[in-house]
């Protein structure tokens, strides 16, 4: 019985972990879901690419405009 218990304890620390690590990893699907839809580089828009967490952006003038029309690229440069 006491090694039943055990098992039910790491068999469910191990599927909150699991639960856990989908939740916190970033994944960066919208780089390249706008690299797909606007066949631009991230370089056009980030000076640098930020890593997760960072607040500051390190945008181009193309990125701040992008970011100011609702990320949508600004009629311009379409």
């Amino acid at each position: 019985m006491k090694k039943t218990n055990r098992t039910i304890k790491v068999l469910s620390a191990f599927f909150v972990a699991v639960a856990l690590i989908l939740v916190l990893v970033h994944n960066a699907d919208a780089s390249a879901k706008f690299t797909k839809e606007t066949g631009k580089k991230c370089m056009e828009c980030h000076t640098k690419v930020p890593k997760k967490g960072e607040t500051d952006l390190y945008l181009t003038e193309l990125g701040k405009k992008f970011k100011e029309n609702g990320n949508k690229m600004p009629d311009e440069k379409k």
